[in-house]
């Protein structure tokens, strides 16, 4: 490379070293290890920070600043100048411990990103404003990029002017899929089919309201649906819905039409065959950043069956479970018999407590709950079928489809499908060796 090729990036040492940058000392540096060393640029660039007192983690990776549109999902470290559109904090688990992020999406004149910060007390963003971020990286996610700011990403506010004006700032303004729906949203723009629709009136400010509920579907999953307006709409409608807004109910995001939402009944077919209903599968750690889910089907290994599973007694009142046969609320009582599974699923992205009931347990088991009550009285252990399932369920790996709510705990899968699944090591451990050489 030559000197004129050289000049943007010792322009860019030179920024991070400030005081300490002597820009000809950057250039001979610079040209001998590009040049004569024939290392990488991006190495070049880090090492000679290194040496000269500054933070290598604030350069890019050589590659220079990337549009929105030029993104490929599979960036390590990618510079962008945009405009913030939305902010939205969240609090997620991971690891069994609490942690704060930032959602959302920002746009330059080539399109719009969604993207996630994972350290908040270093990276801080402020909607309408426009930044310039380095140190970034992408995931693909369903087809599209996603821009996450780690621990090596810096952002700083910028003058510059971004024509973004063709992109609604309505808290989002975006057209999105159900899976994307995540609490706090507005001015969605969504396409699905309408199912169970349901005129209710109800009493508001004094007056009476009629209102439509319902469910919307799409490939990736369901959300229930409110028009607080009277709608005409039948089973089976697919439509295009324009300026709704998700509100959630213990994490599970719902979409909620006011006045000024814009309901649009297709042509059938339009949306393409939708009548198999199983969303797509999705990562335990998408779900969780959305925060809960209707319908949502995952995979995951089984890496702890926990207390409380087994053969358990129920209150015929309450089904509250019951401990030494009383239950909390209506005391000593004849208990009836049930069984159930409480786990941890980890899928490499994140982990998330699972529960299965009477009939995926006996699924899952290969055993009726007959069979397990007599095993826990033989071997007069009450323990026996959690034993099992622990014998039978850990390291396996399973395809889950059920809902997904959010508590103080954190997330927890409801199952209502199972099946295992028949994992090839050798495939996975050589996916596992790639990414993890691509990350060096």
């Amino acid at each position: 490379m030559d000197r004129e090729e050289l000049a943007p990036h010792v322009d860019e040492l030179a920024r991070v070293l400030g005081d300490k940058a002597d820009k000809s000392k950057i250039t001979e540096e610079l040209e001998k290890y590009v040049n004569l060393y024939r290392v990488s640029l991006e190495w070049a660039k880090r090492d000679i920070l290194k040496k000269m007192g500054g933070n290598p983690d604030s350069v890019g990776d050589g590659s220079g600043r990337k549009s929105v549109a030029e993104l490929t999902g599979d960036e390590q470290s990618v510079d962008l100048l945009v405009k913030v559109l939305t902010v939205n904090p969240k609090t997620i688990e991971v690891g069994g411990a609490h942690k704060n992020i930032v959602y959302g999406y920002m746009a330059d004149e080539s399109g719009r990103v969604q993207y996630t910060v994972w350290e908040t007390e270093s990276v801080q963003l402020k909607q309408g404003s426009t930044v310039l971020i380095r140190n970034a990286y992408t995931k693909e996610y369903k087809g599209t990029p996603q821009l996450n700011l780690g621990n090596r990403a810096s952002v700083e506010e910028s003058e510059e002017i971004l024509d973004v004006a063709d992109m609604p700032s309505g808290g989002g303004s975006v057209e999105v899929k159900v899976a994307d729906l995540a609490d706090g949203m507005n001015y969605v723009v969504i396409s699905g089919k309408v199912s169970r629709p349901e005129k209710r009136e109800i009493t508001a400010s004094g007056e009476r309201k009629t209102i439509v509920t319902g469910v919307l579907s799409d490939d990736t999953g369901s959300a229930e649906l409110t028009v607080w307006k009277d709608a005409e709409l039948k089973d089976g409608d697919e439509v295009r819905i324009v300026g709704a807004y998700v509100k959630s109910w213990k994490g599970i995001p719902k979409l909620n039409l006011g006045d000024k939402a814009e309901i649009q009944v297709l042509a059938k077919g339009t949306l393409g065959d939708l009548s198999g209903g199983v969303p797509k599968v999705r990562t335990l750690e998408d779900v969780e950043l959305s925060g809960g889910a209707m319908d949502v089907v995952v995979r995951g290994t089984m890496v702890d069956v926990r207390e409380g599973s087994g053969l358990v007694m129920r209150c015929p009142d309450c089904r509250r479970v019951l401990q030494k046969s009383t239950c909390r609320v209506h005391g000593k009582v004849k208990g009836t018999d049930d069984l159930r599974i409480k786990a941890i699923l980890d899928d490499g992205t994140s982990s998330m407590s699972a529960i299965f009931g009477k009939e995926l347990t006996e699924q899952l088991l290969n055993i009726s709950i007959e069979e397990a009550v007599k095993i826990t009285t033989d071997e007069r252990n009450p323990d026996a079928v959690k034993e099992m399932a622990e014998e039978k369920l850990f390291a396996r790996t399973l395809e889950v489809r059920g809902m997904v709510r959010s508590d103080d705990f954190g997330p927890m899968l409801i199952a209502r499908e199972a099946r295992f699944l028949e994992i090839d090591v050798r495939e996975e451990g050589a996916k596992l060796l790639t990414e993890m050489e691509g990350f060096q």
